[in-house]
Parts: C-alpha cells; sequence; structure tokens
C-alpha cells in the first residue's frame, strides 16, 4: 500500500478497506479454487482500481491473508491486556508477535520475500504495520505522559524489537537459537521501558 495513499486523507476508512479486502481474500481462499484480484474486489465490495491500490498481486495479498488467519487483530489483542498494569503491556505485545512469528516462521519469510521485492519495484508500503496499530492502542494512557516525541519513539523502537524482522536479524546475523533470540529481544525491550520510567521520575 502507497505510504502516501495511506496518510493523506482518512486513514481510518482505509485501514477498514484493507481489513475488509483481507476477509473477502481468507473466505475466498476456503473454497479451494484459483482466485484473482477482481474477484476478491468483487468479494469486498470495492472496485478492482481501490484493490490494486492495496494489493499489487494475488499472490502478495493471499500470502497475507494466511498469515491473517492467525493473528489476533490488534482490537483483540487490546481485549487480552485490558487488565495489564501499563508498562507490561507493551512486552506482552512483543512476546504475542515474537511467538507468533515462531510460530509461523517459514510462511513469514515468504511473506517478506514477497512484500521486500514489491517495494522494492514499486516504492509502496505494502505491509498492514498491526505491531505499530497494537501498540499505540495499548499505550494510549502513555500519550499524556510523554512528550509526542518520545511516545512516537517508543512506539517504533517497541516495532523494531518485536515480529518476524526482528526475529530474523536476532536468527540469521547474530547466530541466536530461537529462545536467545526471543530472549534478547524481550531484554532489549525490557531496557528501553526501564529507561523510559528512570528518565520520568
Amino acid at each position: 500500500m502507497n505510504k502516501l495513499f495511506l496518510n493523506k486523507g482518512r486513514v481510518n476508512q482505509k485501514l477498514q478497506t484493507r481489513t475488509a479486502i483481507l476477509q473477502a481474500a481468507k473466505k475466498l481462499m476456503t473454497l479451494n479454487k484459483k482466485i484473482s484480484l477482481e474477484d476478491v474486489a468483487d468479494k469486498a465490495n470495492v472496485s478492482r482500481a481501490t484493490i490494486y491500490r492495496y494489493f499489487a498481486d494475488i499472490e502478495l495479498l493471499m500470502t497475507e491473508a494466511s498469515l491473517d488467519i492467525h493473528h489476533l487483530s490488534p482490537d483483540e489483542l487490546l481485549q487480552n491486556i485490558k487488565t495489564i498494569p501499563l508498562n507490561k503491556r507493551i512486552l506482552f505485545v512483543q512476546k504475542y508477535y515474537n511467538q507468533l512469528a515462531q510460530d509461523h516462521e517459514i510462511l513469514f519469510r515468504r511473506y517478506l520475500s514477497a512484500t521486500l521485492l514489491e517495494t522494492t519495484t514499486s516504492k509502496k508500503k505494502v505491509r498492514g504495520a498491526r505491531r505499530v496499530e497494537s501498540l499505540k492502542k495499548a499505550t494510549v494512557p502513555l500519550k499524556k505522559e510523554l512528550t509526542k516525541e518520545q511516545y512516537e519513539n517508543l512506539i517504533n523502537i517497541s516495532s523494531i524489537l518485536m515480529g518476524i524482522d526482528s526475529f530474523i536479524a536476532a536468527k540469521d546475523v547474530c547466530g541466536l537459537d530461537t529462545d536467545q533470540a526471543k530472549a534478547t529481544l524481550e531484554w532489549g525491550l525490557e531496557m528501553v521501558i526501564k529507561g523510559l520510567y528512570s528518565d520520568k521520575k
């Protein structure tokens, strides 16, 4: 998805459209037949031009839809953390996305391969950014306690320290095994949060 396109206009509506497209794709996947972007557009009640703004080809859409089946939505994830203290919520979100990366590593690697190729050739932002949205929903009260820059930095560094991207770097670049990768990423985020709260004292 084009980042400029997403940032202009009604962001929530565009995210809802993207979600509707993924939901339509998942429903069509159950039919066990060959699917086109046009089929998904019809099922999602959007135009062909609209669907091409979000997904350049059917392979990319179906790969993300396959992953989406395993994801809790940011709103569903929020329901699981409402009773958790604020300073623990970010770590909960990290553990969720790191476990997801571990459980579906091969599928995630295929998805990354497809999205990297697409972003290289089209300069589009084609990923859904679930981590960012989940973190923002989980940390709403912090917006009142931190400056805008601090809050944005916290969301960004937290996103960087979770999910398949950081998991791959920990394993492929640093040579860590799965348990070491998860432990190291958790340690890194704990240090960030510890530093944040010590700065606020």
